[in-house]
């Protein structure tokens, strides 16, 4: 793992398979039942770690912690990939489209908290310690570095990624995470009004805290499976969604001495 520059993160072999399929001489590890691949990511010759971690938060901050306390020199990045779905707008219009590529301006642990008769009570509503960043609670919010997430989304937009729909095909914003994915447009909506997100997964804001703690800049990039309405299985793109993610994945990491030009 010594010289990895970046850290992929994907939840499932299937998210992680166009990434690891890129490398060039691939040395496959296994940590705890969870798989991490280092090659050179061709071009620019960078090496990369593919991890995959597991669906939802305790395996993806259980990998991220293990490869970070392991990797010395820290890695310049971690770069969460996968598939989203996609939230209404408070006015029940798509900010983001099935096909889409999304990226995190910040990371929301949407199912930390109470309910209670008078109404939903976050974590930082309720007092409860969730981390200490900067001297400061996070409650359940964790902001990326907004130049980050703004030079990335340039990079993606640079590579082809802007759609032909006549709006663009990469948007920025919010993500939700919770272990309970949005199965109905009624509690969609209900999240869109409490926490506006344009996207979500179940490990982002696990991913972006353990990231936040250890110090390594984090981006979340993410392909759109699925819009959140009454739950269609059939009607997912998975697909689609893994091939736009990977590729602005691919597209950043080997544009990565613009992204941290001082690094």
């Amino acid at each position: 793992m010594a010289g990895c520059s970046v850290v992929l993160l994907a939840a499932t072999e299937v998210e992680a398979a166009p990434l690891t399929h890129g490398l060039e001489r691939p040395r496959r590890n296994v940590v705890a039942t969870k798989t991490v691949t280092a090659g050179l990511l061709d071009p620019p010759g960078l090496q990369v770690l593919v991890a995959v971690g597991g669906c939802d938060k305790t395996n993806t901050a259980h990998i991220l912690t293990c490869l970070l306390q392991e990797m010395v020199p820290a890695p310049r990045l971690v770069l969460q990939t996968g598939i989203a779905g996609a939230f209404p707008a408070t006015d029940g219009a798509w900010r983001a489209e099935v096909g889409d590529v999304v990226l995190a301006t910040e990371e929301i642990y949407v199912d930390t908290g109470c309910a209670g008769p008078e109404g939903w009570l976050s974590a930082q509503d309720l007092g409860l310690p969730i981390a200490e960043i900067g001297g400061r609670e996070s409650g359940n919010r964790f902001t990326l570095d907004p130049r980050l997430v703004e030079a990335a989304a340039e990079i993606v937009v640079a590579t082809g990624c802007d759609g032909s729909r006549g709006r663009p095909s990469v948007v920025t914003g919010p993500f939700a995470t919770s272990s309970r994915v949005t199965g109905t447009r009624k509690e969609g909506e209900e999240i869109a009004r409490r926490w506006a997100p344009v996207a979500e997964s179940m490990e982002g804001a696990a991913a972006a805290h353990i990231c936040a703690l250890y110090g390594v800049p984090f981006l979340e990039i993410r392909g759109v499976s699925n819009l959140i309405v009454d739950r269609d299985r059939d009607a997912w793109q998975v697909e689609r969604a893994i091939e736009v993610a990977a590729a602005a994945a691919s597209a950043v990491c080997c544009d990565i001495d613009r992204l941290l030009p001082e690094r």
